[in-house]
């Protein structure tokens, strides 16, 4: 635990409209929004659940700086979206000098870029500059994530968007072309599909062994920060290119684990895994059907769907059976098919949501950690492992 006092020349405080909801009676989230002298800014701020690290050498954030700089125009409030922080309380008594309180794994959510710009710059920092800030209080640990991701879009999406202008995903495009779910994949911003290029990177980050090339060393990035998988991509272009024979199974895979982990786990270890912390279903209402998720890329539905933290690490696991063999200009499975792919999980499938269920219970329940343990992809990768190796001795 942390505590920083922040100082506030305004300062307000509401409650979050979730509150009020029958969605969960429990939630008790606040809204505190700051305006702050920029020059008085404390220095520790955690940035803990920031999926970037600063970076603040760009022609964007030089923009910024001189817009900081600026004793002319003291208008860096209003023209710099601020910094938004996630704290577990706020003592308020002083609305002028707050008290806020950080556990492990809170702290700036985003605008960690602004933060280090003006860390850097506060001896010549203007008197009559400010930042807006807010901090939120009473997020779940399980929302973390995804807020920072949904906050820290702009940059990857830019950068997806770059690429595209460069003829990039051409081949991904040309691959896909023809498919049901071909117009539902984004390759530019500003389009509300269900998916964009960075989510397709991300699956093949997960089978690609020239970057990840055995058990040492697990592709958690995948999970963690699609901005990392991009720049791989940029990076490394020809070891995706190995991929191209097995996109179109990978993006069929990523459904198949959906609609099968419940059932499998049920069957393999007689639990109801629909209970589980890790998958999402919609709320049942009264007589009314449960409403079911769809899966775009094999055009059907599903009951219980499994939150990336729990989905990633069984995908990466399936790793193992990706090979390049001598001469080949392009990866193929090792079992020889797609369908044998499918056949294997069905077998340690169970197994594999059950190892998840270890590492959730370990974790707090919270689906965000299980995607970044490294042991817990360390543990999946060698059960299928194990898995095809024994299968092979038996054939």
């Amino acid at each position: 635990m942390k505590k920083i006092i922040i100082n506030s020349d305004f300062t307000r405080k509401y409650p979050d409209p979730l509150n009020k909801t029958e969605m969960d009676l429990s939630q008790k989230i606040e809204h505190y929004v700051l305006i702050c002298r920029a020059c008085n800014l404390p220095d520790g701020l955690p940035t803990d659940p920031n999926p970037r690290v600063p970076k603040i050498d760009r022609l964007i954030y030089k923009d910024v700086k001189e817009s900081l700089l600026n004793e002319s125009d003291p208008t860096f409030h209003l023209k710099n979206k601020g910094i938004t922080i996630i704290a577990r309380e706020v003592n308020d008594e002083d609305r002028r000098n707050l008290e806020v309180i950080f556990d492990e794994g809170n702290g700036i959510v985003d605008g960690a870029h602004t933060y280090e710009i003006i860390k850097q710059n506060k001896e010549e920092c203007p008197d009559n500059q400010y930042v807006r800030m807010e901090i939120l209080t009473g997020i779940d640990k399980d929302k973390v994530t995804s807020i920072a991701q949904g906050l820290n879009t702009a940059v990857q999406v830019q950068e997806m968007s770059l690429l595209n202008l460069d003829e990039e995903f051409k081949w991904i495009k040309e691959l896909l072309k023809g498919e049901v779910y071909a117009g539902d994949i984004a390759y530019k911003e500003n389009l509300n599909l269900a998916f964009d290029a960075r989510d397709i990177v991300a699956l093949m980050t997960l089978f690609n062994i020239d970057l990840f090339p055995d058990g040492s060393k697990h592709p958690k990035l995948a999970y963690v920060s699609k901005a990392q998988s991009l720049r791989l991509y940029k990076d490394n272009k020809d070891s995706y290119l190995k991929l191209k024979p097995l996109l179109k199974d990978i993006l069929c895979f990523y459904d198949y684990v959906q609609q099968k982990s419940q059932a499998l786990y049920n069957s393999a270890h007689g639990g109801r895994g629909g209970g589980l912390s890790f998958f999402k279903s919609y709320k049942k209402f009264k007589k009314k059907p449960r409403k079911r998720h769809q899966l775009v890329f094999t055009d059907t539905e599903t009951e219980y769907k499994l939150y990336d933290g729990a989905l990633y690490p069984i995908l990466g696991a399936f790793r193992y059976l990706v090979e390049h063999k001598d001469g080949a200009d392009c990866c193929s499975w090792k079992p020889g098919s797609f369908r044998e792919i499918k056949k294997l999980f069905d077998e340690v499938g169970g197994d594999l949501v059950y190892a998840t269920k270890n590492t959730s219970d370990n974790h707090g329940k919270n689906p965000d950690a299980i995607g970044k343990d490294e042991n817990h992809w360390d543990n999946l990768y060698n059960k299928v492992g194990m898995s095809y190796l024994q299968k092979s001795v038996k054939s």
